[in-house]
């Protein structure tokens, strides 16, 4: 199967994923709540069931890790991306307070994560677990016939992850490909995952996440706290009290591009390209650069890649797709009766 109809079933109807890339910790324990908020440079205001964004980072304040912290009821489920298991184990081991009374559980080693994307995604697994999965928020977490389910996704389309164990796992995924028959389900690797991410302004840490970035210039300062001290919260502040030089933004040209591509305007470099890829259902290619904060602001014409005389590009306002998802109303539509429902262009 080719990227393109990876993408295409995750745009357009439902597709599976396996979350291998990501892991599953669980902090419990008397004291979880003060380890976790010693270790995340977020306050932590979560109640049961609800997930967060934040971050780990660097002495430097470079980001190391992509965290989603959801609360269950005094436990705290960590989904991080960008570390292996026994890397993300001793860091936060190392960033617990010293003496606290805080179990870590590797949930990746007894479960499988299995994730839906798509406009019909909701669809899917109200066949599987019920219609009671339907009402459930985006940054949620439900639990249903024993497993776990976190109300998710980077793709900018309805989005389920499945937390099952893993003697369960193939039966699991047989049921699913079962039901996906009906809606013309695929499988979609990480590549299509990450295509859909870019498309949609989601922060990817195995890309612009990986360059020596904080979050001043990739614009995550909202996952962070400045009345708190954290790992990274120094050089942050000292960042911050500097001004911020370069700032992300997204592009679209023609291309090619690629990361660590010059970018150059009104004959001079300005920045770099981070993250690159051909969104095939807008004919061109989508970019995050780190420029000059001056241009990063949306509509900017006259960027060229690679050289001053090469593709041009412009700045634009993401999500660069209308996504299915924001026109179906699971209350009124169906996959069986898609084709009475008037979507928009998909071009933004």
């Amino acid at each position: 199967m080719s990227l393109e109809q990876e993408v295409n079933a995750i745009r357009e109807s439902c597709a599976i994923s396996r979350m291998d890339h990501a892991v599953y910790l669980r902090i419990s324990g008397p004291d979880a709540y003060e380890a976790a908020d010693q270790m995340f440079p977020a306050i932590l205001r979560l109640r049961d069931a609800q997930i967060m964004l934040t971050l780990l980072l660097r002495e430097n304040g470079t980001t190391l890790a992509d965290i989603q912290l959801g609360r269950e009821d005094d436990n705290f489920l960590v989904v991080a991306e960008g570390l292996p298991a026994d890397q993300l184990i001793d860091v936060v081991r190392e960033r617990m307070p010293h003496g606290a009374q805080a179990e870590i559980e590797n949930i990746s080693e007894t479960h499988d994560v299995l994730s839906l994307n798509g406009p019909y995604a909701w669809e899917v697994m109200s066949a599987l677990t019920g219609p009671e999965i339907v009402g459930m928020p985006y940054g949620t977490i439900f639990r249903i016939r024993g497993w776990t389910c976190f109300r998710a996704g980077k793709t900018g389309e309805y989005g389920y992850e499945l937390m099952v164990p893993k003697e369960e796992s193939a039966s699991v995924v047989a049921e699913i490909q079962e039901i996906g028959k009906k809606f013309e389900m695929r499988e979609a690797g990480l590549d299509a995952l990450d295509r859909c991410a870019i498309e949609n302004w989601f922060f990817n840490i195995r890309r612009e996440g990986s360059v020596g970035l904080t979050p001043l210039e990739l614009q995550l300062q909202w996952r962070i706290s400045y009345q708190k001290d954290y790992v990274g919260a120094e050089a942050l502040r000292s960042r911050r009290a500097a001004g911020i030089k370069q700032r992300l933004a997204c592009f679209s040209g023609t291309g090619p591009f690629k990361a660590g591509t010059e970018l150059y305007y009104g004959g001079r470099a300005v920045g770099k390209i981070v993250n690159a890829d051909f969104a095939a259902l807008r004919g061109d290619w989508v970019a995050y650069g780190v420029v000059d904060a001056r241009l990063s602001r949306p509509g900017v014409d006259g960027f060229t890649a690679g050289s001053v005389s090469g593709p041009r590009l412009r700045t634009i306002i993401p999500p660069v797709l209308n996504n299915r998802s924001l026109y179906v109303n699971p209350q009124r539509h169906s996959f069986r009766t898609r084709s009475e429902v008037t979507y928009p262009e998909l071009l933004a």
